[in-house]
C-alpha cells in the first residue's frame, strides 16, 4: 500500500496547528472572560462575601444583589449602577449617589464622583470590578499566571490564579497601588460554559494562611430586566424622609484638657477601673483601637515597643471602643500586654472628636493635650514621648 508521503506531512502540520489552537492557558481564559464581560450592557447578580482574619480572630460576612450599566467608552466605563444588601439600596445614577434605609425609611444624597464610591462593600472583588481589572491584567506579560482544573459540587470550573505585585484589583480604576512591599495573590474561578466569574479569592504575602476573603457570585442574568424609570432619581422617593446627620465633634488638639473619664481594665480580677484622677502627675499615652482595622492591628508590635523603652517613664493606655468584652479577651491573651488594656471606650472616645480608628492621644503631666493624630504614627509618637521627658511637663 502507497503512502502520499506529501498528504502525511500535510495532515501532521494540520493535526499539531489545530492543538496549537486548542491550547488552553491561563491568558486564553482570562481574554475570553474579559471579552464575554466588556461585551456586557448591563449584568445582575447576587454575591456573598466573607472575611477570615485568623490572626486578629475576625470574621465577617455580607451579601446583597446588583444591578450595573455599562458604556461603550474607551474605559468601558461604569454609567450607573444599584446595590441591594439588607435594608439598604444604594443607587448611583451618574450624577447622584443616595442611599435608602428602607427599614427606617429614610434617605441620604451624596455627592460623590464615582471614584470617591471605591469602598462599597459590594463592589469589592464585584463581577464589575474584574471587568475593569482584566484588560488590565492581560496588558502586563510580567504578571504571573497558572491555569488548573478544580471540582466545585460535581462540576469542574477552571481556576486563574494570578498575583499583583504592590497593588490590587480596584473599582473603579482597575488596579489600585500600595506603598508597602506586599503581594496580592488572587484565586478566580471561571465556569467554563459561561466564561463569567463564579468566585474569587485573595489573599496577601504579609497575612499568608491567616487571612483571605472569598466572594461567590450566583443568580448571574446578562440580560437583566431593567429597574423602573423612577428608582433612579433622589426626588422620586417621597415617602422617605431625609437622614438627619450626626454632627461630630472635632478631635481634641494641643492646649486642650480631657473631661473626667473612667474605664474598666481587661485582666483585673476586681473588675478595676482605671480613673483620670489616678493618672494625675503622670505622660499619658494614649492609642484607641478596635478589632474590624487592619491599622490597629499594625499598631500592636509597635505599641509594644513604646512599651519596653519608655514603659517606667509613661503611662500607655490602649483603650477598645466598642468590641464585646470577650473580643477584647483575644487580643489580651495574644499581645500579653505590659501596659494598661481598657474597654468599652466608644463614649469617651467621641467625647474627644475621636469616631475613626487608629487614633492617638498623649497629655503631659498637667493633664493637657500635647499630641493628637487621627492615626497611629510610630516615629512621630516617639518624638512626642521623647520631647515630653526632655520638658520633663
Amino acid at each position: 500500500m502507497k503512502i502520499n508521503l506529501s498528504f502525511l506531512i500535510l495532515c501532521l502540520l494540520f493535526t499539531d496547528t489545530v492543538f496549537a489552537k486548542e491550547k488552553i492557558d491561563a491568558e486564553h481564559v482570562l481574554r475570553k472572560t474579559s471579552k464575554t464581560l466588556n461585551e456586557l450592557k448591563s449584568i445582575s447578580y447576587n454575591s456573598y462575601r466573607e472575611i477570615n482574619n485568623f490572626k486578629d480572630n475576625y470574621f465577617a460576612q455580607n451579601s446583597g444583589a446588583s444591578y450595573f450599566e455599562y458604556g461603550f467608552t474607551a474605559e468601558n466605563k461604569v454609567i450607573r449602577f444599584q446595590l441591594h444588601s439588607d435594608n439598604t439600596l444604594q443607587v448611583y445614577n451618574g450624577t447622584e449617589y443616595f442611599i435608602l434605609d428602607q427599614k427606617e425609611k429614610t434617605i441620604e444624597l451624596e455627592r460623590k464622583s464615582i471614584k470617591q464610591l471605591s469602598g462599597l462593600s459590594l463592589l469589592y472583588n464585584s463581577i464589575t470590578t474584574i471587568r475593569l481589572a482584566l484588560p488590565m491584567l492581560l496588558k502586563d506579560p510580567g504578571i504571573p499566571k497558572s491555569l488548573k482544573d478544580t471540582l466545585i459540587e460535581n462540576k469542574i470550573y477552571y481556576l486563574v490564579k494570578f498575583e499583583l505585585n504592590r497593588k490590587s484589583i480596584d473599582f473603579p480604576n482597575g488596579f489600585s497601588s500600595f506603598d508597602s512591599e506586599v503581594i496580592k495573590y488572587y484565586k478566580l474561578i471561571i465556569d467554563k460554559e459561561t466564561s463569567l466569574p463564579y468566585m474569587i479569592f485573595d489573599g496577601n504575602s504579609i497575612s499568608k494562611d491567616e487571612y483571605y476573603t472569598k466572594t461567590i457570585f450566583s443568580n448571574i442574568d446578562v440580560n437583566p430586566k431593567l429597574p423602573t424609570k423612577n428608582s433612579w432619581f433622589y426626588s422620586s422617593y417621597t415617602d422617605y424622609e431625609t437622614k438627619k446627620k450626626i454632627i461630630q465633634k472635632p478631635m481634641v488638639t494641643i492646649g486642650d484638657i480631657l473631661p473626667d473619664w473612667s474605664l474598666p481594665r481587661y485582666g483585673s480580677s476586681n473588675l478595676e477601673k482605671v480613673r483620670s484622677d489616678d493618672l494625675k502627675g503622670k505622660i499619658i499615652l494614649m492609642e484607641f483601637w478596635i478589632k474590624n482595622c487592619g491599622y490597629c492591628m499594625l499598631a500592636f508590635p509597635e505599641i509594644k515597643e513604646l512599651e519596653e523603652k519608655y514603659g517606667n517613664q509613661i503611662e500607655i493606655l490602649s483603650v477598645n471602643a466598642y468590641d464585646k468584652k470577650e473580643e477584647v479577651d483575644f487580643f489580651y491573651k495574644r499581645e500579653k500586654p505590659g501596659y494598661k488594656m481598657l474597654y468599652d471606650g466608644e463614649k469617651f472616645a467621641n467625647d474627644l472628636g475621636i469616631y475613626a480608628y487608629p487614633a492617638t492621644i498623649m497629655l503631659d503631666k498637667k493633664g493637657e493635650v500635647i499630641y493628637s493624630s487621627k492615626g497611629f504614627n510610630k516615629e512621630e509618637t516617639e518624638q512626642a514621648i521623647k520631647k515630653a521627658l526632655q520638658s520633663n511637663l
